[in-house]
């Protein structure tokens, strides 16, 4: 559904803009306010007639005037709204040149006006804007009495706030009526969107290159899931871009690149945990109520900071995680100095990707992220563009929900927007770009992701290598087959010897992720 988009730094700058326009237009409103009252106290009418013409030539040339434009374009709009056998007497209404010589003849009945207008709205929009259109008459008539421009302007931006209502009334109705039809088409018409950008010297080899680098035989490959490793490893790196094809869901992507770097930083906090509590002589893995509860404090802490967060081994995050593990094991006293600094060199090391620790969490989420990606896109590469609105609709019987901001932080979550995402690319792109030859030679294909395959490798046997996770693929193409099973992570020893129980017993032991 449609809705005034008042949000992100487009919705500050459009309320800036707003103000700006508003007050340029209470002080014209408030020049004519004051010539009025100048014609009223003039002595003769011969007078009154000479004074408003020599005022009207006067003020045309000193500032630029908004009001004709502003009046014109309400009556467009109104006309938009209304049959079209009312469209003559809104025309006579908003006669443009009418109502500024009135303005300048001092004559103009505004209040009347704003009262025709409400008429004329509330017999055409839903029962539901009565309220509001009545508002917005008492309100102007109020400000015609007290003779406040700024109350008349306050009355303005609530005529344009009803008619955007209006309009978008119209057009979610025009939507539910079309919405089938509109689902279907909606992949021709981008398709064709993006030929006529071609056609008009649109380059997209790059985009090309970007969707090969690193296959030696790109044209014997699946291109498909060429495709869903591609968007996988973007959402993977967190400094990682995207090519200008996924422009629309630029702001997705990037939301789940977030998301992704947030289940890191909740896993290391597993990790973390167990080590704390191995530490302190806990034996085996902590209990699900005191892990859940333990990441819940720590979600409340990342919340607090909002998108300042650094993702670094935060002061606060490390006292969680001690705190929790002394109540756990029953240990009254206060954190002492060394658990704590013991727990932060830890965690520091979990969050640092040069380190062989951090790799092996990344290499575990990012296979399992994988797997979940193509079970999903498989799942639906074959369903309608209804059926996949349907899937996804929370509302729906039957449906998977997940949340469009980020505020399900599991892979399973980021898996369905995921493939959401490839899934309707892939039927727009695909006949355009990716399924078609390439007119270069494979050997000139620029392999810009190197770094990529450089961190593929870096992960060691936690992390197949790109043919292996092919393979492994393929074997899971049975849609009732299961995803594997994780491997299993070894934390890094202690740099501090002293630990309570033996450090083989600890190292045997993660948490679930």
């Amino acid at each position: 559904m449609f809705r005034p988009n008042t949000y992100g730094r487009q919705g500050a700058q459009k309320k800036r803009e707003d103000n700006d326009y508003f007050e340029a237009l209470a002080v014209e409103f408030d020049h004519y306010i004051r010539r009025q009252r100048k014609l009223a106290l003039s002595s003769s009418p011969r007078d009154s007639s000479t004074l408003a013409g020599r005022r009207s030539e006067s003020s045309s040339s000193r500032f630029p005037q908004r009001l004709p434009p502003m009046i014109n374009a309400i009556r467009e709009v109104i006309k938009t709204l209304v049959p079209t056998a009312k469209w003559e007497t809104v025309d006579d209404q908003f006669d443009v040149d009418l109502r500024m010589q009135e303005l300048e003849h001092g004559i103009c009945d505004i209040a009347g006006l704003f009262e025709w207008t409400g008429k004329l709205l509330q017999g055409s929009c839903s029962p539901m804007r009565d309220p509001s259109v009545t508002a917005m008459v008492d309100k102007s008539q109020q400000a015609v009495s007290a003779q406040d421009a700024h109350q008349l302007v306050s009355s303005i931006r609530e005529l344009f706030g009803v008619l955007e209502t209006m309009k978008l009334d119209v057009a979610n109705h025009q939507i539910r009526y079309l919405r089938l039809y509109l689902l279907e088409e909606s992949i021709q018409f981008e398709q064709n969107q993006i030929l006529d950008r071609i056609a008009t010297g649109w380059s997209i080899s790059h985009e090309r290159h970007w969707f090969e680098a690193n296959y030696a035989h790109p044209e014997r490959e699946d291109r498909f899931l060429m495709f869903k490793e591609r968007v996988i490893d973007r959402i993977v790196m967190p400094t990682a871009t995207f090519p200008l094809t996924l422009a629309s869901d630029h702001e997705r992507l990037k939301q789940l690149q977030q998301d992704f770097r947030l289940c890191h930083y909740h896993a290391a906090c597993g990790y973390t945990f167990t080590h704390t509590l191995q530490r302190l002589g806990w034996r085996g893995p902590p209990p699900p109520s005191s892990y859940i509860e333990c990441m819940k404090r720590i979600g409340a802490i990342i919340g607090a900071e909002g998108p300042t967060f650094d993702f670094g081994a935060h002061p606060d995050v490390v006292l969680e995680i001690v705190r929790e593990s002394f109540k756990l094991c029953n240990i009254a006293a206060l954190p002492d100095p060394r658990t704590l600094a013991s727990t932060e060199r830890y965690f520091s090391e979990a969050l640092n990707y040069q380190t062989t620790f951090y790799s092996e969490i990344e290499g575990t989420l990012w296979d399992v992220l994988t797997t979940l990606v193509h079970l999903e896109a498989n799942a639906i590469f074959h369903l309608t563009p209804l059926e996949i609105l349907n899937r996804y609709d929370p509302t729906a019987p039957g449906s998977v929900t997940y949340h469009q901001r980020g505020g399900d932080l599991s892979l399973e979550s980021i898996s369905k927007r995921a493939a959401h995402i490839i899934v309707l690319h892939w039927r727009v792109w695909a006949p355009v770009l990716y399924n078609q030859p390439d007119p270069e030679s494979n050997e000139d294909i620029i392999t810009e992701a190197e770094e990529m395959a450089e961190r593929r490798l870096s992960l060691g046997s936690t992390q197949p290598a790109v043919s292996e996770a092919r393979e492994r693929y393929a074997a899971n193409q049975n849609p009732k087959s299961k995803p594997s099973p994780s491997p299993v992570l070894t934390p890094p020893s202690s740099d501090d010897g002293e630990g309570i129980m033996d450090e083989q017993a600890a190292r045997s032991r993660t948490p679930s992720i």
